[in-house]
């Protein structure tokens, strides 16, 4: 509680006052998408994005205006496991793009990163928004210098949904990411609320090169309890599953009512508008808040309706205020155990929960966020508890794996041929391996781990040698059984998600595109070409499995000289082998036909 928020952020009191001013002067001046400034003293360079409230500039179409992330420019922006995309604000990603084609942006950064300063980025309102497409942008560049970019907003509207912020979180970048939020701020709120004609008014009268800039909207109190009857939606769906419901009348519910796809991500940190600050990372706490603390009674409706419009241009004076002050309440720290009642629990918590507004229910949603959050963290020590299981096991089955050799039969012959009792052990192996595994890629399907899971490196090292010993005894078990023949190939309909999953964590980790750690399917795709008769025709089939034996080979080569695939592959008696000296010498590629030619005989 003693500890400074500036502490606890890692950026100084001096450099966020700086911030919020260049944010809002940024925010009000025309022309330049940007302003650079260098204060003296400090070892920092603040650009500070400025503003538009061009409608076309927020929503491109209803309800909620949203589009897949850019990969090519945003590629971490994605769910690994899941393969989903993120979904950004179209508006947002377009007029980001357009400032970035200018230049200008990249150069400045490059000069200030040779001078070793820090780069911060900080935007007010829409600048907001650009100020965290700035700082993915610049961080999924990498190597900007030792400090990565920092982003301090102000009032910024929420820009991605749920993926978007879970793959902040992944690559550990959410800590980089500051909020301040006025309490009754209404832009923080307003991309939960979908477009419409009032969002025009709003924006005019945010607008000061608008002829309704400053003046009253009528009626301002109906569009601001249409936003909050939206943010209502939201924040009692997620409330729920938070809280586990299984009600299938909960999903149901996106069929009756637009529920927006945007979620908060990084640091939140609310200004209660008397001197108080309450930071909070876990993103689905902040959520609940972002609807909790703007509730209104009837009797102060009008007034609080008004106040939503007015916080919104005074976070500079505010913010001086509370960093003197250094009133601060950090909820991360006991979110499960928040006092549910206003006259109980330290003095200083409950006092600014009261400051807040958080009802009773308000603190629930608070406590099940602390709950899911921790709910996660057990899994993952679960599995970290199995994890000497998990590697006996393929401890065993790297011993089978050698004992194939002597057998002169290869691994996946050995396997696919079920004739010994070593054979049959295997199987129990790769069956208990399968359960396990299973068990995690479910968890994480429910998004029941931490977001931090798929990025650990000794997961994705467990991952790939699992994936690369046992996938081949899932192929031989799927073509001994001749599953193929009534279900389709394996690759198409056969492959378990728990060997997808593992090997696009590699992948991502390598920075490598999708389909470029496909080694453990090497099986597979003989398995597929040894079904397709070579002919002497020159039809379209023939010519498409010419260049996929040819592929085949030159990736073997590879995979055997990075120790992939094991030598086993080539022996004589492998299926590989027999299929491969049966090629009409047209299908070989050279060098690689010679290359393995050697191996076989070698």
């Amino acid at each position: 509680m003693g500890e400074t928020v500036g502490n606890r952020i890692s950026l100084s009191e001096e450099m966020i006052n700086r911030a919020a001013s260049q944010a809002m002067r940024a925010h009000n001046s025309g022309g330049r998408p940007f302003i650079l400034d260098k204060p003296r003293g400090l070892s920092v360079a603040i650009f500070a994005f400025a503003g538009s409230w061009l409608p076309d500039d927020w929503f491109t179409h209803p309800p909620f205006g949203e589009t897949k992330m850019d990969t090519s420019t945003f590629p971490s922006l994605r769910s690994v496991g899941n393969d989903e995309v993120a979904v950004v604000n179209a508006s947002f990603l377009r007029r980001f793009k357009a400032i970035l084609d200018q230049l200008s942006l990249e150069k400045e950064v490059r000069k200030v990163v040779a001078d070793h300063k820090q780069v911060l980025f900080t935007g007010h309102s829409w600048g907001a928004a650009m100020a965290i497409l700035a700082t993915l942008y610049f961080l999924e560049k990498g190597g900007t210098n030792q400090n990565p970019p920092r982003c301090i907003t102000f009032g910024s509207p929420l820009v991605g949904d749920w993926i978007f912020g879970h793959a902040v979180r992944r690559e550990k970048w959410s800590d980089l990411f500051i909020h301040f939020v006025m309490r009754f701020d209404i832009i923080p709120r307003i991309m939960l609320c979908p477009a419409s004609i009032e969002h025009q008014q709003i924006l005019n009268y945010f607008n000061p090169r608008s002829e309704f800039h400053g003046k009253p909207i009528d009626p301002h109190l109906a569009f601001y309890l249409k936003v909050m009857r939206s943010a209502a939606s939201v924040a009692t769906h997620d409330a729920c599953n938070l809280m586990g419901c299984t009600n299938p009348l909960l999903e149901n519910l996106r069929n009756f009512v637009d529920l927006s796809p945007y979620r908060p991500f990084g640091t939140f940190i609310f200004c209660t508008g008397n001197g108080k600050l309450v930071v909070v990372k876990n993103p689905d706490a902040a959520l609940q808040m972002l609807f909790y603390t703007a509730q209104l009674s009837q009797e102060e409706a009008a007034e609080i309706a008004q106040r939503s419009l007015y916080e919104h241009l005074v976070y500079d004076n505010e913010l001086q205020e509370c960093l003197g002050m250094q009133n601060v309440v950090y909820l991360d720290d006991s979110l499960e155990e928040l006092p549910l009642s206003s006259d109980s629990g330290p003095a200083i918590v409950n006092t600014t929960l009261n400051d807040l507004g958080l009802s009773t229910e308000a603190r629930l949603c608070l406590r099940a966020a602390g709950g899911l959050e921790n709910r996660r963290l057990r899994n993952q020590a679960k599995i970290d508890d199995n994890k000497q299981k998990i590697k006996e096991e393929l401890s065993k089955l790297s011993g089978y794996q050698e004992k194939g050799e002597t057998r002169e039969l290869g691994y996946y012959d050995a396997f696919k041929s079920q004739e010994e009792k070593d054979d049959f052990d295997a199987n129990v192996s790769r069956l208990v391996l399968a359960g396990m595994w299973d068990e995690i890629i479910e968890m994480l399907r429910r998004s029941e781990l931490p977001d931090e899971f798929e990025n650990r490196e000794e997961l994705i090292e467990l991952g790939t040698l699992y994936r690369r010993l046992v996938e081949p005894l899932d192929i031989a078990n799927y073509y001994r059984n001749l599953k193929n023949e009534d279900t389709g190939t394996y690759m198409t309909r056969g492959r378990p998600k728990r060997y997808r999953y593992a090997q696009r964590w590699l992948e991502h980790a390598e920075k490598k595109p999708s389909g470029w750690r496909s080694e453990s399917c090497f099986w597979a795709e003989v398995e597929e070409l040894c079904s397709i008769k070579t002919g002497c025709n020159n039809g379209p089939l023939q010519d498409t499995k010419k260049q996929k034996i040819q592929q085949l080979q030159k990736r073997l080569i590879e995979w055997i000289h990075d120790g992939c695939l094991g030598k086993d592959v080539v022996l004589e008696g492998s299926t590989f082998v027999k299929w491969w000296k049966t090629l009409p010498s047209e299908y070989r590629s050279e060098p690689e036909s010679s290359m393995i030619a050697n191996l076989i005989h070698g």
